[in-house]
């Protein structure tokens, strides 16, 4: 049985997320708000060897994402939960080139009751289905890969959105 505790979440934070060759980074800026609704600015920009960025694109996201990954050549985001809402709506989601929305799943979408009710440790506010979790893009960054600590793989292809069979 999985034990409920209480949430104290700080006001979201501006945050960058780089590529693994640090060549992209994607750039979050949450609401001017007090409170935690809303959704953040969200901001790719390439890095120049002297430090410059230049914007590739700049959009409003669906949320305030608590983290973020983006591949090598900075066609693809991948952002996962909503601040101080983890494991509800906006639990994955996929952004494409100038940040149009391929895919955008909730919990339920990703795994079965059964998985969330055995699995997922909660909170009075949260479900933390990515605590313990190692997420990666694959070798040919075609698909996010993300590995449950019980060891369920979800395996989504970037460019359409699918879960794929792991």
């Amino acid at each position: 049985m999985i034990q409920l505790s209480a949430d104290s979440w700080p006001g979201a934070r501006p945050q960058a997320f780089a590529s693994a060759n640090r060549t992209f980074v994607f750039k979050t800026q949450p609401p001017r708000l007090a409170n935690w609704s809303g959704k953040a600015q969200g901001t790719v920009v390439t890095m120049s060897t002297g430090g410059s960025e230049t914007v590739i694109w700049s959009r409003e996201l669906v949320n305030i994402p608590v983290q973020a990954f983006i591949t090598d050549d900075g066609t693809h985001v991948v952002t996962c939960d909503t601040w101080a809402k983890l494991g509800y709506e906006h639990a994955l989601v996929i952004y494409g080139e100038q940040g149009i929305v391929i895919a955008d799943y909730n919990l339920e979408m990703l795994l079965s009751a059964d998985d969330i009710a055995t699995s997922v440790s909660r909170t009075a506010t949260t479900r933390r289905w990515l605590q313990g979790a190692t997420i990666a893009f694959d070798d040919s960054a075609e698909h996010i890969v993300i590995t449950l600590h019980w060891g369920k793989v979800l395996r989504v292809a970037l460019s359409t959105g699918k879960v794929e069979p792991s």
